[in-house]
């Protein structure tokens, strides 16, 4: 074997073990990408569950703030026309 066709095959050898490296470096980066996107979908799907359980817990506080000052009104109206 020449010495140009030995120094041709060493070089690609090394050319081939980089680009697996590279390869290695992209799958381990979707890899990580993919968890933390897996990671912030859930967040905000809890995030939103979150929103709908407090919008819930809103309105029925609404409803019985509105509730109780119309009970308040309809006492002091009748303690006034006694």
């Amino acid at each position: 074997m020449s010495k140009r066709l030995y120094e041709q095959l060493a070089e690609q050898a090394q050319l081939e073990t980089a680009q697996i490296a590279e390869q290695e470096t992209a799958r381990q980066l979707i890899a990580e990408s993919s968890q933390k996107l897996s990671t912030a979908v859930q967040r905000t799907a809890n995030n939103l569950q979150g929103a709908k359980v407090a919008q819930a817990m809103l309105r029925s506080g609404n409803e019985k703030l509105n509730a109780s000052t119309k009970q308040l009104a309809d006492i002091k109206h009748k303690k006034e026309n006694k």
